[in-house]
C-alpha cells in the first residue's frame, strides 16, 4: 500500500443536468459522458494533471500547480462550450491531500467538491487558497461571491469566480450548493436569523417530540412497502466495497423473514437500478414503495462510519436517521444494532431469530461478505475469486454453516459460466450442502441450491420441488426460489402452477432482468404469447441492452408467425454481440429464430458459423450442438449430441422437453422419446 502526503490543487467538474438527461434520454447520455472524458483528458495533458476517477458524471482531478488547474478549467470549459448538450461546473480549492491506492483523501478534496455545487453552467469556482496564488498573475480575473458556510467544513470561506470574458460568474439568486447556510451578510442582517433561529428551533423540537406528546406516528400502518439501497461508499473506499451491498442485502433478508404488514423488495429490485432511479420519486412511482432506505459509508484517518436514513418516499421526509461506528471487527454486532433501531423506527416486533451470522467469527464473517460481493458479478473471474473468499471463511470459521451454502450456490453459478466441469459442480456443491445442513437445516439457500442441483444437472424433478417448497416455507419473500421454482414447474408443463409463482416473483421484484425474464420465460413455454411479449418487452425498456431480452421476445413473434417482428429483434440480438459470438446458447437460438421464420440465408449463416466453431474447439454445451444438427436437418447427428448431453449431464438438457422447441415429428419420435425416458421425464 502506498500512502504519500503532498500539497496539490484538487479539481472537481460536473455536468449540470445530467440525472434528468439519463432520464430522458439514457444512450445520448452516455455518450455525452465519454465526449466529456475525451475533452478532460485533452485538457488536462499539456498541464501535468491527472484524472483520479470519475464519478458517474462528474470528474475528480488533480494538478501539482495552482496555475496548472486554472488553466486546464479555462480549456475545459472553453471546449464545452462548442458542444450544447454539456453544461460544466468547476470547483477547484489548494491543500494537503492524501494519495492512497490510486485515489485520494483528505479535506482538500471534499472542499473541493463543496465549491463546485455553488457553480452554474459555464462557470469556474475556486477557494480563497487558489486566488492568492493567481491574483498577481496576468492572464486571471477574479471576482468575489462572498463567504459560505458548507457542509462539513468548520470555517466559512470566501469563494471567488474566473471572470474572464466568456466564463459564467454566478448571481446570489442561482447559487445553492451544499451549504449549511449562506453567510458574509451585514451584521444586522446575522442578529435578525437570532430569534427566528430561536423559532425553528422551537419547531424542530415540537417535530421531534410530538410523538411524546401526542402519540403520532412517523411509520403509519399504510406504508406497506420498502426499498432498501447499496449504500453509497462516499470516498469510493476498495476496503469498503463489499459492505455497500452486504450490509444492505442482509437489512433485506432480516427484514423479510419477520411476519409484518410491511413487503420488502428483493436485493435484484433495487441494487440494478442506475443512479438516475434510485430518486424517492422515482422510486415510488417505479416499485410503488412507501418507504426508502440508505446508506452511506466514510472513512476518515482512524475511524469509518456508516450513516442510514429511513425517508418518507412520497413527502420525502426523514422518519429515521442514525450514525454508526464501523467496526470491521464486528460487522454482525453492527448489522444488529441497525437492524434493531430499523425495527423500532417501523415499530416492528418480532421473536424471531433473524440474523443468521450470530456468533460467527467476525473474520470469517467478513470474508463471507466479501465473497457475496462477487458473487453477483458478471465474469469467470469473479465467481472464482468468490469461492476463495468462501473457502477462507470456512478455514477461518469451520463450523460456518452459511458460507458452505454460499460456496455450494457459487458452483452453481460457475455452471453458468461454463467453467467447471459437471461433476466437478455436483461433487463440490453436494459435499457443501451436506456440511452446511449438519451444521444448521434452517438455512433457505441449502434447499434452494438443492433444488437447482436436482433440476439443471441431475434431473431428479420431485426432488427440485420439494427443495424449493422447504426453501419457500423458510424464506417465503425469496424471489430466486420464486424463479427457480416456477421454472421448474413450467418445463414439467404445470403451467397452472407456475403463472402465480412468477407473478409473485414480479411482486416482490417489478424491475430486474431475473424475474421479468422469468415471467416473460414461463409464460412464453405456456403458450401465453401476449403475456411473454409484456414482460420481455418491460425488461427491455428498462434494460435496453439486454441480449437474451430481445432473443426470448423473438421466439414469441417467430412461434406466433410474426417473423417480421421476430426477425428485427434477432438482428438487433446480433448486434450487440460485441465480439460477434456471445456463447454457444446464443448462436443456437438465433439459429432457431431465423429458422423458425423462413430466413434461410441468415440463419445457414448461424449454422454454419457454429459448425466451424464447434470443428475448431471442443464444444461446451452439447445439448447446442444437438440443436443445431436437428435445425440443419441432420437428425442422426442430433440425436447422437442428445445423447452426449445426457451422458456429461449437460445443464441445459432439460429443453429437449420443450415442444415448442421441435416439429412434432422429430420431438414424438422413437429416438427423441428415449432420451427424455432417459432423463426421467414423462411424454
Amino acid at each position: 500500500m502506498t500512502v504519500s502526503r503532498q500539497l496539490s490543487a484538487i479539481m472537481f467538474t460536473d455536468i449540470v443536468g445530467y440525472t434528468a438527461m439519463m432520464g430522458n434520454n439514457e444512450e445520448k447520455a452516455f455518450s455525452l459522458i465519454k465526449m466529456n472524458r475525451d475533452i478532460h483528458l485533452n485538457a488536462i495533458e499539456p498541464h501535468n494533471g491527472r484524472l483520479i476517477k470519475e464519478l458517474g458524471d462528474g470528474m475528480l482531478l488533480s494538478f501539482p500547480s495552482v496555475s496548472e488547474a486554472m488553466l486546464a478549467a479555462m480549456n475545459i470549459q472553453q471546449a464545452c462550450e462548442k458542444i450544447s448538450e454539456i453544461n460544466l461546473r468547476i470547483g477547484i480549492h489548494y491543500g494537503e491531500i492524501i494519495f492512497e491506492n490510486n485515489d485520494v483523501f483528505g479535506d482538500a478534496v471534499n472542499i473541493a467538491s463543496r465549491i463546485q455545487t455553488l457553480g452554474v453552467p459555464g462557470s469556474i469556482l475556486f477557494s480563497k487558497s487558489i486566488a492568492n496564488e493567481i491574483k498577481n498573475k496576468s492572464g486571471f480575473e477574479l471576482t468575489s461571491l462572498g463567504s459560505f458556510d458548507f457542509k462539513h467544513v468548520d470555517e466559512p470561506m470566501e469563494i471567488f469566480a474566473l471572470s474572464n470574458p466568456g466564463f459564467a460568474v454566478p448571481k446570489k439568486t442561482e447559487m445553492d450548493g451544499k451549504l449549511k447556510s449562506a453567510s458574509g451578510k451585514s451584521t444586522w442582517k446575522k442578529n435578525v436569523w437570532i430569534p427566528i433561529g430561536l423559532l425553528l428551533f422551537l419547531v424542530a423540537a415540537f417535530i421531534l417530540f410530538k410523538d411524546q406528546l401526542f402519540g403520532t406516528k412517523g411509520v403509519t400502518l399504510e406504508m406497506r412497502s420498502m426499498a432498501i439501497l447499496p449504500f453509497e461508499n462516499l470516498q469510493r473506499d476498495s476496503t469498503l466495497y463489499f459492505l455497500t451491498d452486504g450490509i444492505p442485502e442482509n437489512l433485506i433478508n432480516s427484514l423479510s423473514a419477520l411476519e409484518t404488514h410491511l413487503k420488502v423488495f428483493s436485493r435484484s429490485a433495487t441494487f440494478g437500478l442506475p443512479d438516475s432511479a434510485k430518486t424517492n420519486e422515482h422510486l415510488h412511482k417505479l416499485l410503488n414503495t412507501d418507504l426508502v432506505m440508505r446508506g452511506s459509508l466514510q472513512k476518515s484517518a482512524n475511524e469509518s462510519f456508516l450513516r442510514c436514513e429511513l425517508v418518507d418516499a412520497v413527502s420525502q421526509n426523514q422518519l429515521w436517521g442514525n450514525k454508526y461506528l464501523l467496526d470491521m471487527n464486528d460487522i454482525s454486532g453492527l448489522e444488529n444494532s441497525i437492524l434493531a433501531d430499523l425495527m423500532r423506527a417501523l415499530k416492528i416486533q418480532s421473536k424471531n431469530e433473524v440474523n443468521e451470522n450470530r456468533g460467527v467469527d467476525p473474520a470469517a464473517y467478513a470474508e463471507y461478505l466479501m465473497g457475496r460481493h462477487l458473487s453477483y458479478g458478471s465474469t469467470p473471474q469473479e465467481s472464482e475469486k468468490a469461492l476463495e473468499h468462501f473457502r477462507e471463511a470456512i478455514r477461518i470459521d469451520p463450523k460456518y454453516a452459511l458460507a458452505y451454502a454460499a460456496l455450494a450456490n457459487e458452483k452453481v453459478v460457475q455452471g453458468q459460466f461454463g467453467t467447471a466441469s459437471t461433476k466437478e459442480i455436483i461433487y463440490e456443491a453436494r459435499t457443501a450442502l451436506e456440511a452446511a445442513k449438519a451444521l444448521d437445516p434452517s438455512i433457505p439457500m441449502i434447499y434452494t441450491v438443492t433444488g437447482a442441483l436436482n433440476f439443471y444437472y441431475e434431473w431428479e424433478w420431485q426432488d427440485a420441488l420439494e427443495a424449493y417448497r422447504k426453501a419457500l416455507d423458510l424464506s417465503p419473500a425469496d424471489v430466486q426460489v420464486y424463479i427457480r421454482y416456477s421454472t421448474t414447474l413450467a418445463i414439467l408443463g404445470r403451467h397452472t402452477e407456475s403463472i402465480p409463482l412468477a407473478n409473485k416473483a414480479i411482486e416482490l421484484d417489478p424491475v430486474s432482468i431475473s424475474s421479468l425474464h422469468n415471467l416473460g420465460w414461463c409464460n412464453l413455454l405456456a403458450s401465453n404469447f401476449k403475456e411473454s411479449h409484456e414482460a420481455f418487452g418491460k425488461a427491455l425498456e428498462l434494460h435496453p441492452n439486454w441480449i437474451w431480452g430481445y432473443i426470448k421476445k423473438a421466439y414469441g413473434h417467430a412461434l406466433l408467425g410474426e417473423y417480421d417482428e421476430a426477425i428485427m429483434l434477432a438482428d438487433k440480438a446480433q448486434t450487440l454481440l460485441a465480439d460477434g459470438w456471445g456463447s454457444e446458447l446464443i448462436q443456437d437460438a438465433l439459429a432457431f429464430i431465423y429458422t423458425k421464420c423462413n430466413e434461410k440465408e441468415k440463419a445457414d449463416a448461424v449454422i454454419e458459423r457454429f459448425l466451424t466453431y464447434a470443428s475448431q474447439n471442443t464444444v461446451k454445451d452439447p445439448s447446442t450442438l444437438s440443436s443445431i444438427y436437428y435445425l440443419n436437418g441432420n437428425y442422426e447427428k442430433a440425436i447422437e449430441w442428445e445423447w452426449k448431453a445426457v451422458e456429461q449431464n449437460s445443464s441445459n438438457a432439460y429443453t429437449f422437453y420443450i415442444p415448442l422447441k421441435y416439429d412434432k415429428i422429430f420431438f414424438n419420435s422413437a429416438e427423441h422419446q428415449q432420451i427424455i425416458k432417459a432423463m426421467g421425464f414423462k411424454k
